[in-house]
């Protein structure tokens, strides 16, 4: 993913770091500052004083508790003192603005979350100081923030539409030109904060589109920020979600080795955290019992279920029956309500309100509630929102022609609340279960597409060099052999080139292994751009290559040798601050109708390779009805 620079302009409207805090982030721009010089900084702002000293003491941190500032920037270093000192600040200046549909309080709760989750998680590996993992989660959304100083009506009028996920990131691109992701990683670009942190936040909503090598500490940290971002969420969410969530998020933990057991006490000293850095920071919390009654879905007598993620779409056309409705379920229930006065302005709400319950008179102008069902399973977002039709009769036959057209429960008018209660308490369970569904039907896709990725990721190593990234010994092994069988069957030609790096052992005497390892891989760069595209380079072992090109003769094939022979005398190839001139012995043989087999083939490319070394190296040696000469 590419991080688009910020033009000046747009930079001046962005979320940045005054007082105290930017003068810290200036200090530590300079090669010359001290810790002394940055401890004096700190000191001037009793509050960040007080923010540094409690990371520094926190249990993440370990050693002898520290008293002063010195200590406290000497424990945590510059690099982090930087990085806190500009959350701490921004979390001051952006509690509020402009953007009306921006929960600025939610976001600092749930960046406060982040930040304390990938520290707790990304403490298991032990990869990254568990400071700069705090600063890291805590501005990891940082992009957010910044659309909606920047662009508070337009952001203000995308949020409105509940969209999530990649959703939000194609609108967001659509409308203002760059999302909240590229938005972070150029802020954070711009704060100084290292390549090696922000690289991976920028997979966080999906690390599975990363190319970090697996394992590698990119590719850790960016699962890491993901369970994190999950984690975070879980946690603001409505509790009537969380049983239905826990499942996924100890998948996710389990892929980083984190067992379930171990991931609820991580989850537990994040919500103890919440807390305590809460009231330093003045960020809202919420109370939450143990990970393990969440998981259970278990509620304290004291806590009531939040049920405002239910969303029901009223439609009646009746204003006095439409307004009772509304106040009960929205005053009374704590549903989200939106409603309209017939079928045809619920079609335009629900397309934007995405409800999950449409509660729907049957006689209504424009568009009665028969033709609104209809038109609902006719589309592919309305075919699962649960329907309840309000009708004032209640004859078979209408019924019947109800629940043909899709409709799943029915009410007689006038409506009894306690009746429709019943009744909407059914939407609910229907929707979680379809809510359930999807999701299990999501991580199962997802487990499906990561087994076939690993699968390939497993062949793919079994047949690929680690060094060189060229097919290995049994992958050539393979491509001869498709090749020596069309060759055969059809008596279309097909030659091999086997060549050797010349004096490569003195390489490695005089600069060591990892010099050697070098070279190969220059070599085998300069391989795969002359070969044509057709041809298989194989390295064969140690610094020995094979060229398998089928559909060429022996002239073209000491044509295509030559070129290889140039190409690889022509590198320029630095090693340790010294330029090192490599050439290679190339053996040529192709097939002739005497030979019964491929290893045939390769025994006369190996003569003819050992006749090019021995015929004083850098040279090309060709065999051909059993004599061998050397070319070059």
């Amino acid at each position: 993913m590419n991080i688009e620079p910020l033009d000046q302009e747009l930079r001046q409207k962005l979320p940045s770091p005054k007082g105290v805090a930017l003068a810290i982030m200036e200090a530590c721009r300079r090669d010359d500052v001290s810790l002394g010089e940055v401890a004096s900084l700190v000191q001037a702002d009793p509050a960040l004083t007080g923010r540094l000293l409690a990371q520094a003491n926190s249990a993440a941190m370990g050693g002898r508790p520290v008293a002063s500032v010195p200590q406290a920037v000497s424990r945590l270093g510059l690099q982090a003192v930087r990085q806190l000192a500009l959350g701490f600040s921004l979390i001051d200046q952006y509690t509020q603005g402009a953007c009306a549909s921006f929960d600025y309080p939610g976001f600092w709760s749930h960046s406060l979350l982040m930040g304390l989750a990938t520290k707790e998680l990304g403490s298991h590996f032990r990869r990254v100081s568990p400071d700069e993992l705090f600063s890291c989660g805590l501005l990891a959304n940082v992009g957010k923030l910044a659309l909606a100083t920047a662009y508070p009506q337009q952001y203000g009028e995308l949020l409105t539409r509940d969209a999530q996920g990649p959703e939000l990131l194609q609108l967001e691109r659509q409308a203002l030109q760059i999302d909240h992701l590229n938005m972070s990683g150029a802020l954070l670009a711009d704060w100084g904060i290292p390549v090696a942190l922000l690289e991976p936040m920028l997979f966080q909503e999906d690390p599975g589109q990363s190319k970090f090598r697996p394992d590698s500490r990119p590719w850790q940290l960016a699962r890491v920020l993901h369970l994190a971002l999950r984690t975070a969420d879980y946690l603001v969410a409505p509790q009537m979600e969380h049983s239905d969530q826990n499942l996924q998020l100890t998948l996710l933990a389990s892929e980083l080795g984190i067992g379930k057991s171990e991931y609820a006490k991580y989850v537990d000293s994040i919500i103890v955290q919440w807390h305590v850095w809460g009231e330093l920071l003045k960020v809202r919390a919420k109370t939450l019992p143990p990970f393990e009654e969440m998981s259970r879905g278990e509620l304290r007598p004291d806590q009531e279920p939040d049920s405002a993620w239910l969303r029901v779409l009223i439609v009646e056309d009746d204003p006095v029956v439409r307004k009772l409705l509304e106040t009960w379920l929205r005053d009374v229930c704590k549903y989200t309500v939106q409603s309209a006065g017939n079928g045809q302005e619920a079609m335009a709400a629900a397309i934007e309100f995405k409800p999950q319950v449409v509660l729907t008179d049957w006689r209504m102008p424009i568009m009665d509630g028969m033709e609104l069902c209809r038109a609902l399973r006719a589309s592919d977002w309305g075919r699962d929102i649960y329907v309840i039709m309000l009708t004032s009769v209640e004859t078979e036959n209408e019924l019947v022609q109800a629940f043909d057209a899709g409709v799943d429960d029915y009410l007689t008018k006038p409506v009894n609340v306690r009746a429709l209660g019943a009744r909407l308490k059914a939407a609910w369970r229907y929707v979680r279960m379809r809510s359930a569904w999807e999701r299990d039907h999501e991580r199962l896709t997802r487990t499906a597409a990561e087994l076939a990725l690993s699968n390939r990721r497993l062949q793919r190593a079994a047949l690929s060099d680690p060094l060189t990234e060229l097919a290995n010994r049994r992958a050539g092994h393979t491509a001869l052999a498709q090749a020596w069988s069309a060759a055969t069957r059809y008596a279309k030609p097909l030659s091999v080139i086997t060549l050797d790096v010349d004096h490569f052992k003195t390489i490695n005497d005089q600069h060591g292994h990892s010099a050697g390892d070098a070279v190969l891989q220059r070599v085998s760069q300069g391989l795969r751009a002359a070969a044509r595209r057709e041809d298989t380079v194989c390295r064969w072992g140690g610094e020995e290559f094979l060229v398998i090109c089928p559909n060429m003769g022996l002239r073209e094939g000491m044509h295509a040798a030559e070129r290889l022979r140039k190409h690889i005398a022509d590198l320029s190839i630095l090693v340790e601050g010294t330029l090192v001139q490599v050439t290679v012995s190339l053996g040529l043989a192709s097939w002739e109708a005497h030979m019964t087999n491929q290893e045939q083939l390769l025994a006369e490319a190996d003569k003819a390779l050992y006749a090019a070394k021995h015929g004083g190296r850098n040279r090309l040696a060709m065999t051909s009805e059993g004599k061998v000469r050397v070319l070059s």
